[in-house]
């Protein structure tokens, strides 16, 4: 390598092209012994609003961590830094290098709320699946009661994927489930539908959403109730009168149930 390679490499890293900086990401991924200049240039990718950057800078920096080149340290210092994305691209970069250290916790639960569904999602993945204990059912109850509307959706689905059941995880579903969001509602009633502890008491509380004011909220109540068992009269009552509405998707998801409970 030239003395001024070193350098060209640390300024393409950060220049504004697109393509310019890519290819500067894979040269960085490459080097047999980059400079803390050159690491630290390529940390920086993890900033860009870019994905395509964002990941192939990740992917950079794993590479060169299974090459021993020291990168962890920094990404785990970058996970306190002021920049949210940074913060989440450092987490995203540690995620790659083996099993996530409990600080990168804080700032995935904090994804769950941003407004990107991808990185809700891939938040999401890594708190369930990328390390034992990252989170539990207890945590996801209290974002579920405590987060912004994005997290309280997210923690939802999360207990969904978790399928822990307990009269717990019923509660916090069964509140959420008057949530002003309605995308915390929706994601409420795929929950309890999935995993309840009480599947009497979980109709109960579904039933009441086909009354909802949305109707995409009334819909889903409607299907969810075709997937549990110990309807109460007042239910079924509820679900026959959904299937007599003039609302035809309402109709059509609330008939589709009462075939699934064989009525």
């Amino acid at each position: 390598m030239s003395d001024s390679e070193p350098h060209d490499l640390v300024g393409d890293l950060r220049s504004a092209d697109r393509a310019q900086r890519v290819a500067a990401i894979q040269r960085a991924a490459e080097v047999e012994s980059p400079t803390d200049d050159q690491i630290e240039a390529l940390t920086s990718c993890l900033s860009s609003p870019d994905k395509l950057i964002q990941r192939r800078a990740a992917e950079a920096l794993a590479h060169l961590h299974r090459a021993d080149v020291p990168v962890e340290g920094l990404l785990l210092e970058a996970l306190r830094a002021s920049d949210a994305r940074f913060r989440w691209g450092a987490a995203f970069a540690l995620s790659l290098l083996g099993p996530l250290a409990p600080a990168a916790r804080p700032i995935l639960i904090e994804n769950l709320g941003v407004d990107d569904g991808d990185v809700r999602w891939a938040s999401a993945d890594l708190l369930l699946h990328g390390s034992e204990g990252l989170v539990g059912a207890d945590d996801l109850c209290r974002l579920l009661g405590e987060g912004n509307s994005n997290q309280r959706k997210m923690a939802a689905y999360c207990l969904r994927r978790l399928e822990q059941r307990s009269a717990a995880v019923q509660a916090a579903l069964a509140t959420a489930l008057g949530d002003h969001d309605v995308g915390v509602r929706l994601a409420a009633v795929a929950a309890l539908a999935r995993l309840p502890s009480d599947e009497t008491a979980a109709a109960d509380g579904i039933a009441a959403l086909l009354e909802d004011a949305d109707a995409g909220v009334r819909r889903a109540a409607a299907a969810a109730l075709g997937q549990l068992r110990g309807l109460s009269p007042a239910v079924l009552t509820k679900l026959r009168r959904a299937a007599s509405s003039e609302d035809d998707s309402l109709h059509r998801a609330a008939a589709g149930a009462l075939a699934k409970l064989g009525l």
